[in-house]
């Protein structure tokens, strides 16, 4: 039972209060997981369609795998039909991705994207003197 003090301070609630209750009001089941749900990557080259149409599951698993690198996925159910290789191909998919975003902290990337730039340079300097 409401009392009349209960049943005024429901009646009489404070705008700034309504706005904070409807930011914490959790989004329904299909909105949150269309949140989640990443963009999957489509994997072409000359030629695929060809390729895709004799081993469709190996480019279903492709770019399951492509997905998930790029949107920082957990490489769960990729499709695999051996339960033990796709748990094993699932840690060593999270233990490269660690590996990754260890070199790219330590800047070993751009390390490397530079000593690609320099050897262009170099090249294109030694086939202007040859020309």
């Amino acid at each position: 039972m409401i009392t009349q003090s209960e049943e005024n301070e429901m009646s009489s609630s404070d705008p700034k209060k309504d706005e904070v209750a409807a930011e914490s009001v959790p989004t329904s089941a299909p909105e949150a997981e269309k949140e989640t749900q990443q963009e999957p990557i489509r994997i072409e080259f000359p030629y695929s369609e060809l390729i895709r149409a004799k081993v469709p599951k190996a480019f279903d698993v492709a770019e399951k795998v492509a997905t998930d690198w790029k949107n920082e996925g957990d490489f769960t159910d990729l499709g695999i039909p051996h339960p033990v290789a796709g748990i094993v191909a699932s840690q060593a998919l999270k233990k490269a991705k660690d590996v990754e975003k260890k070199l790219e902290e330590k800047g070993v990337f751009s390390i490397a994207k530079m000593g690609l730039e320099i050897a262009k340079a170099q090249v294109e300097n030694i086939r202007s003197k040859i020309k």
